[in-house]
């Protein structure tokens, strides 16, 4: 009998990291969606009001998510709150650095979501501190 509850705690541990490795998917394609804007742009499918240029679209695409997308992972708020922020900040994103131009207001999210991990920052290492512990 103990046989069966060690193989059900390894079945439930390996369910919970394949959730994980699911949902971090999920997170890193909407990282990438601005790319798909830049590309309709670029092909044009979708009107921009002003000249642009995929590649520097692309670098601030990546300099805007991947900086969020980690953030993001170390805020203690639950997972679809975290998902929903980052789709409002994506689409934020899009918005005023494709359409609008302006790169200083496009990347305005940046700042909320840092000043939210340094306010939870002392949580956060008592969290990491205590699933490093076993706990």
């Amino acid at each position: 009998m103990d046989t069966l509850e060690k193989l059900a705690q390894k079945n439930k541990a390996h369910q919970k990291h394949l959730s994980n490795d699911r949902f971090s998917t999920v997170v890193m394609i909407l990282v990438l969606v601005p790319f798909l804007f830049g590309i309709a742009i670029d092909v044009g499918a979708i009107n921009s009001t002003a000249d642009f240029n995929l590649w520097l679209y692309g670098l601030g695409a990546l300099c805007f998510g991947l900086p969020l997308a980690a953030m993001g992972d170390l805020m203690l708020f639950s997972r679809w709150l975290k998902m929903t922020v980052l789709i409002i900040a994506q689409g934020w994103f899009i918005y005023f650095w494709a359409f609008e131009m302006q790169s200083w207001l496009a990347f305005v999210p940046l700042l909320p979501a840092f000043i939210l991990v340094k306010v939870q920052s002392s949580k956060i290492i008592q969290k990491a501190e205590a699933e490093e512990n076993g706990n």
